[in-house]
């Protein structure tokens, strides 16, 4: 059931934090106002209404949980509860109208229950007036009124908010819990362990995937990664053909160079722990291997040394197909240097 499987990726997500909100709730010691801050896809809203539908379940289970199986669990999640208020950007934006229909909501008494819970998604986006309008609320706290304001960037809030409400981190997800969240979006295997590499974030992940950018850089870097392994000066010329029609803008070259970052600590890792599967280039595991047995210790530290120098290359306004040829020509050479 879907209600189950929110409880379920609340639990997975964000496990200490929906323990503690719980026990706040059996406890009755729940705050009139909290400020969920984190990333993309770390569950803010996953746990926000779970801890709704435990106000409003019927029949929770011995260890506090809702039930998941209710009628209140299933109105809940489908919108159907009119004293569970959602509200989310209108397009780029929390606008005052918005502001406004809470203001109606929270004048009005709960209907079925005891209790009215507001979940703010996105209240980064509050414009000033609407962030002003619901300060009131905030401050002049009403009895049986929670309010959940979600957001990936508090420092884009007003300061008044921030200092009356509860301020709650969503540390990011852990590496199994994301790998989860990225199969539930039906993203390939192939590049589910090189996504957890590069981002904790759904949304970030969702864009490198879009219209197979990710899967062609993946490709691309393991030609690229496999005509250095031999030596090829044909390497280079993958630069131009293969990696610079991906380098679209500068997020997307700083994420080329961050999976070449990637590539080259996996390439370490080969070299010293052989039992570890290097499936984030699956293209090229075995030729990763082979390469990391036939370079020495110091030849892959000089490497990998150059690979995160083109960091600070990129943050210097350094031309991105000037960076990666000259680390192409670099590797080449350090390669040839065999002690």
């Amino acid at each position: 059931m879907a209600e189950q499987n929110l409880i379920e990726q609340a639990e997975a997500k964000q496990p200490h934090l929906m323990q503690h909100f719980i026990h706040l709730v059996t406890t009755n010691r729940l705050s009139h106002a909290y400020l969920f801050s984190g990333l993309p896809g770390c569950g803010k809203r996953a746990v926000a209404q779970v801890v709704a539908m435990r106000l409003f379940c019927e029949q929770p289970n011995a260890d506090g949980m809702p039930c998941g199986h209710c009628a209140e669990c299933g109105r809940i999640l489908a919108g159907d509860n009119p004293d569970v208020v959602t509200v989310e950007p209108d397009g780029q934006r929390i606008k005052i109208d918005q502001v406004r229909y809470i203001k109606d909501e929270f004048a009005k008494s709960p209907v079925e229950g005891s209790t009215k819970v507001f979940i703010i998604e996105g209240a980064e986006t509050l414009t000033t007036n609407a962030a002003n309008g619901l300060l009131k609320f905030i401050e002049e706290p009403v009895a049986n009124r929670v309010i959940f304001l979600l957001t990936t960037n508090k420092s884009m809030m007003l300061s008044t908010i921030l200092s009356r409400t509860q301020i709650v981190e969503f540390p990011p997800l852990s590496a199994d819990a994301f790998a989860g969240s990225l199969r539930q979006q039906h993203i390939s295997e192939n590049q589910i362990p090189l996504l957890v590499g590069l981002t904790n974030s759904l949304d970030e992940a969702e864009q490198l995937v879009a219209d197979d950018w990710l899967a062609n850089c993946q490709h691309e870097l393991s030609r690229w990664f496999t005509q250095l392994a031999k030596h090829d000066d044909m390497a280079f010329v993958t630069v131009q053909t293969g990696l610079m029609p991906l380098a679209h803008d500068r997020d997307h070259q700083a994420v080329i160079l961050d999976v070449i970052v990637l590539l080259w600590q996996n390439t370490l890792q080969a070299k010293y722990l052989s039992d570890k599967d290097q499936s984030d280039f699956p293209e090229i595991q075995t030729t990763m291997a082979e390469l990391a047995q036939s370079l020495t210790r110091q030849q892959l530290l000089v490497i990998l040394t150059a690979v995160l120098n083109t960091k600070k290359a990129l943050a210097g306004n350094m031309n991105i197909q000037s960076i990666l040829e000259t680390l192409t020509l670099q590797i080449l050479a350090d390669m040839k240097q065999k002690a």
